[in-house]
């Protein structure tokens, strides 16, 4: 069928059915391919009920006895691979979000100053579920009578006990938080005297449906115990193995940068030889492979922050760096570098000087220089994405979403493949030229010599 439709898409509906469309046997065949691909697990899709809280992790398989070539039959069903609810009662989700499709990473794993291997964590079915507590469940965060350090929440005890939650001081790294893969990352127990968590940044696997890591902040909410206001704002970016996501700190009355990086483990640098090397697995599955070792940082920020966003380019060769929608109107982007949770607290080590860490500093410069939209206002900026350009070194950004678009072209590693603007050319061609004569001057007294030398 050559006047085809070239895309097929499949519609899910609320009472778990799916439908094909266009409604035709080519399309029928095209998802039985998917479903049925050879080395492959089948083809997965999920769902997310924001009302109720539910995100189910739903396979597409094909009926028994369905014939593909009968339209009209929707030969295909769903079944229920996970499923992970998120109590409307506890808490609501105010966003979610999901990783760039198709970006290239140009390694596997960071070098560090000692020539160690810190493995990236690479799942591209992950996700970021964002949820903040009601109101019932911050009035139930109440010590019992007993003396006790649990309440009558049973949520937050579950929380506090360390079965889903962590915080950002409590984990043992090693260096700087990498551990050999599959090993657990210990967490510190909160008690009912430390402030209730009332934003849940939530890691899940969309295939599976299981929650890989959670992390809690407290002071989130604009006001705790009042009913009926406005869902928190919650920007979220994800880039190779970074989650970032900025929300308001009532307590502090600024912008707090949470940043999240996942990890497999780590390669000493006399793991790999010529003879030898750690074993690995070669492929990746989220319904067998491990949990990632996260390591997280929260950063702060003097401005409001309304959009998130990362740098694009071709190979994945040039650094990243991440772009901020601010409140007043601009567009700010800040190094990769500066938001690194494994920047260390105290003097830098020989071997993090050699890695290009940075000390760290709980509150982010904001530098002119760095402000892409310069003098430019861009009023109610709600997203922005960007694009690679034809060369490495350039990223094209383009942000939107209220009465102004505002686009602009970004160097994160300066122009290194490209020539400066005061390049002299005129000089260039002279010297191409004085070289080309040159060279033909002395092949006709070469010639001439040996014609001589011959005669001779």
């Amino acid at each position: 069928e050559a006047k085809s439709c070239r895309q097929v898409a499949l519609l899910v509906h609320s009472d778990q059915s799916v439908s094909v469309v266009p409604d035709t046997a080519r399309s029928y065949v095209i998802v039985d391919e998917a479903v049925s691909a050879a080395g492959q697990n089948g083809l997965f899709v999920h769902t997310v009920d924001k009302k109720s809280g539910e995100f189910h992790a739903l396979r597409v398989s094909r009926k028994s006895g369905s014939e593909l070539q009968q339209t009209g039959s929707n030969p295909f069903e769903l079944v229920t691979v996970g499923t992970t609810i998120f109590d409307p009662s506890q808490e609501k989700i105010v966003n979610v979000a999901y990783p760039r499709r198709g970006e290239v990473i140009q390694s596997p794993s960071t070098v560090l100053g000692d020539d160690a291997l810190l493995l990236k964590y690479l799942n591209p079915h992950l996700m970021v579920v964002v949820t903040e507590a009601t109101k019932s469940f911050l009035s139930g965060v109440e010590p019992l009578s007993d003396g006790s350090d649990e309440t009558g929440n049973e949520f937050y005890n579950a929380l506090v006990g360390g079965q889903y939650s962590s915080s950002s001081s409590g984990q043992k790294r090693k260096p700087l938080g990498a551990s050999k893969p599959g090993a657990e990352v210990s967490s510190s127990n909160a008690s009912t005297n430390a402030a209730t968590p009332s934003l849940f940044i939530s890691l899940v696997d969309s295939v599976s449906g299981q929650i890989l890591h959670r992390v809690s902040h407290a002071h989130a909410l604009e006001s705790d115990l009042t009913e009926g206001t406005a869902a928190t704002r919650v920007p979220v970016v994800i880039s190779e193995n970074w989650v970032v996501y900025t929300f308001f700190n009532q307590r502090t009355r600024r912008t707090d940068v949470g940043v999240l990086t996942l990890h497999e483990g780590m390669i000493d640098k006399n793991g790999i030889t010529a003879f030898s090397a750690p074993e690995q697995e070669l492929s990746f599955s989220s319904l067998e492979s491990a949990k990632p070792i996260v390591l997280s940082k929260t950063f702060g920020m003097a401005k409001a922050v309304t959009s998130l966003g990362v740098t694009t380019t071709k190979a994945g060769i040039s650094a990243k760096q991440f772009l901020f929608g601010t409140a007043n109107d601009q567009v700010i982007s800040i190094d990769r570098r500066m938001l690194d949770p494994r920047r260390p607290n105290g003097e830098l080590k020989e071997s993090e000087k050699m890695e290009g860490l940075i000390r760290y500093a709980p509150l982010l410069p904001i530098v002119p220089l760095r402000t892409p939209s310069h003098i430019y206002e861009v009023s109610s900026v709600q997203s922005i994405s960007s694009a690679s350009a034809n060369v490495e070194s350039q990223s094209l950004i383009i942000a939107y979403g209220g009465p102004d678009v505002f686009f602009t072209r970004l160097a994160p590693s300066k122009g290194f493949d490209l020539l400066p603007d005061d390049f002299n050319r005129g000089l260039l061609s002279v010297v191409l030229v004085g070289l080309i004569v040159s060279l033909n001057v002395i092949q006709r007294m070469n010639k001439k010599k040996m014609v001589s030398t011959v005669w001779s």
